[in-house]
């Protein structure tokens, strides 16, 4: 079986448009490469970037904090300040996401990854090392340890 040629998502919705209650797109919060917070960004590369962002005070405390050497402290639990919260996360409420269809396909995708490809899309448990790694900021932090090709 080949890889899929699309994701199989049909966008329905405008995507200049707030989906939610937000007061402004999200577009419009992003700020022009001229702005004096990311002057500069254009003549770096995403790891580049970071290693720039090292020099200043305020984002090398949040880079340094996803740093792979902090593996080496035991993983604790969901914290924003050293004191683990239970029951943070509640999903009983239903948004509407098609999860079902998102199970079907990702179980067709999952057909056709050999066992080495699976071991690189999927996510293991939140103490695994990569999981423990991954962050979302603005700042590319941690490159991961593998890279998936599909073709």
């Amino acid at each position: 079986m080949a890889a899929p040629v699309n994701s199989g998502y049909v966008q329905t919705s405008d995507p200049s448009k707030p989906s939610s209650d937000a007061a402004v797109p999200f577009r419009d919060l992003i700020p022009s490469s001229s702005h004096p917070r990311i002057a500069g960004i254009v003549d770096h590369t995403a790891h580049s970037w970071c290693e720039s962002r090292r020099q200043i005070e305020a984002p090398a405390w949040l880079i340094n904090r996803l740093d792979a050497k902090n593996l080496e402290k035991p993983y604790k639990g969901f914290t924003s300040d050293g004191k683990v919260r239970e029951g943070l996360y509640n999903y009983v409420e239903d948004e509407g996401a098609p999860t079902e269809e998102v199970m079907a396909r990702t179980a067709d995708l999952f057909k056709i990854l050999s066992d080495e490809q699976k071991d690189q899309v999927q996510c293991g448990d939140v103490t695994d090392d990569d999981f423990r790694l991954w962050s979302n900021p603005e700042l590319y932090v941690n490159p991961g340890t593998s890279k998936i090709e599909l073709g």
